[in-house]
């Protein structure tokens, strides 16, 4: 397998906006980082999800995956690891409290490099690891190798938080999400959709999952101010949702 390009390959893929946010090329396409918010029951914040925005050299958007689709195993990863560079010097430039969540694709954690990679980067930005989460959808725990699950346990034992994305999208034996022992579990909209229509036994079951390994929950996709009070009243801990905030960028509070 291809290794991971270095910090020293990546940092010069890195340019300023006008604002001072980091942005990057590649492929020749535009790169943009946004942040989600995820909330407390309470209403307070508990962090942000980067996210990632792509231009076309025309300006015109593109969802990132149609991007990634167009790319061998060794460009998707190169561009999986420049979003994730991009995204935490944007995080750590806003100073924002609470943690920052990362999508990462299966086929970059298995790479070795990846963790060292990701230390080597916190440490420069002044972010502990605590306060990352690595997200992976469950679908690519549950059908990926084996070595996925053990570079996920890797990334744990170095102070990394975990948390398992799209909880429940497909039928699924959840036996490597148990193993695991992830610190979040993002529970699908599709949970929350049949929830509503009368159907709450499948998420009444997921979220039993969820206690029983003793992580964090997030409801997901919470668009309404009634799809909030159903979750609400179902006792689940973290909310995210265009409802509740929409991506956006972050603001620059110290030029890094």
């Amino acid at each position: 397998m291809t290794p991971l390009p270095s910090l020293t390959t990546l940092l010069p893929a890195l340019q300023r906006d006008d604002a001072g946010r980091y942005q990057a090329q590649f492929a020749g396409h535009c790169l943009h980082s946004v942040f989600q918010p995820v909330y407390y029951r309470s209403g307070g914040v508990f962090g942000h999800e980067a996210l990632l925005r792509v231009q076309d050299a025309a300006g015109r958007a593109l969802r990132p995956d149609l991007l990634f689709a167009t790319l061998d195993d060794a460009a998707a990863r190169q561009l999986d690891v420049l979003a994730l560079v991009m995204h935490l010097h944007n995080f750590a430039q806003a100073r924002c409290d609470g943690c920052l969540a990362l999508n990462v694709q299966a086929a970059s954690l298995q790479v070795d490099g990846l963790l060292p990679l990701l230390q080597q980067l916190a440490a420069a930005l002044g972010l502990v690891p605590a306060g990352l989460v690595l997200e992976v959808l469950e679908y690519e725990l549950e059908h990926s190798p084996l070595q996925l699950a053990d570079s996920l346990r890797r990334v744990a034992q170095a102070g990394f938080g975990l948390a398992i994305d799209d909880f429940g999208a497909t039928a699924s034996s959840h036996s490597r999400t148990r193993a695991l022992g992830p610190d979040i579990i993002k529970f699908d909209r599709s949970m929350l959709l049949d929830q509503q229509q009368g159907d709450g036994g499948r998420f009444g079951r997921e979220l039993q999952l969820a206690w029983q390994i003793g992580c964090r929950s997030v409801v997901c996709g919470v668009e309404t101010a009634a799809q909030h009070e159903a979750m609400q009243a179902l006792g689940l801990e973290l909310y995210q949702g265009f409802h509740l905030g929409r991506p956006a960028l972050l603001p620059v509070r110290e030029l890094l």
